[in-house]
């Protein structure tokens, strides 16, 4: 189970004097362990923002985030972190890139063999666990890099936009696995997507962020079964979240 994600009154700015910029907030947002939480909001409304400063790798200008009980004031490596762009390095093969990431924690990729092997195997890597980045498709070098960041047995994931750059019929297929890696262990998942759909499919709750300077202005809870697969898309809750979500963005003026 994951591990609470407590966000107290968090600002960011970047810059000073005339060209200060108000990224983001006051925000303030508490997130339950074992939770599948999404950030939806515009381009720049700084919800990559919010969640660097979660991992750690931004400091934030005010209030406190805290995680696992813990206050964020440094950069975290018990947390899972995946971006749109990922960060298989290419003289790795997909085993080798999965084990560079104990290594760089300082574990011993030996204890974690049966670990590796079930995650590339829940992703459909079998097979391809000594193919190099470059002899992969975009969707399986993502799937690589899921396993990357869930292969240290994180309790809270950080996933920023990472189908963002894939076609589709890929987004939909790897939705189904990042759904069933969260279902069967529950860690704490905070999502950042610019995606109406891809947020109401996957989320436990989805937390609606303005335009910049970004704050939480709404927290839509998802009330649909699971697993969630392409029937779901076509139900009347699900076309009602949307269209919810929809309105309030049209509000905005960026729909």
């Amino acid at each position: 189970m994951g591990a609470t994600v407590e966000i107290d009154s968090v600002t960011k700015f970047f810059g000073e004097g005339a060209d200060e910029v108000h990224a983001l907030g006051p925000a303030s947002l508490s997130v339950e362990a074992g939770e599948f939480v999404s950030l939806l909001g515009p381009s720049g409304c700084g919800k990559s923002t919010l969640m660097l400063m979660i991992a750690g790798l931004l400091d934030r200008t005010d209030g406190e985030i805290r995680v696992g009980g813990k206050s964020v004031d440094a950069p975290r490596t018990d947390v899972g972190i995946m971006f749109q762009d990922n960060t298989l390095v290419p003289w790795r093969t997909v085993e080798g890139n999965v084990e560079l990431q104990l290594e760089l924690r300082g574990l011993e990729p030996a204890d974690y063999r049966q670990r590796i092997a079930e995650l590339i195997k829940s992703v459909h890597l079998q097979g391809f666990e000594q193919r190099h980045p470059y002899e992969l498709s975009g969707g399986m070098q993502q799937r690589a890099a899921f396993c990357q960041a869930l292969v240290h047995k994180p309790e809270t994931v950080l996933l920023d936009e990472p189908l963002g750059k894939l076609d589709a019929m890929t987004r939909e297929l790897i939705r189904a696995d990042l759904q069933t890696l969260w279902m069967d262990t529950r860690p704490t998942v905070i999502f950042v997507t610019h995606s109406i759909e891809e947020a109401v499919q996957l989320s436990s709750r989805v937390c609606v962020i303005t335009p910049r300077p970004g704050r939480i202005e709404r927290i839509l809870e998802i009330d649909l079964p699971r697993p969630r697969d392409l029937e779901v898309k076509s139900s009347p809750e699900f076309t009602a979240y949307t269209r919810e979500i929809q309105a309030i963005f049209h509000g905005y003026g960026v729909i």
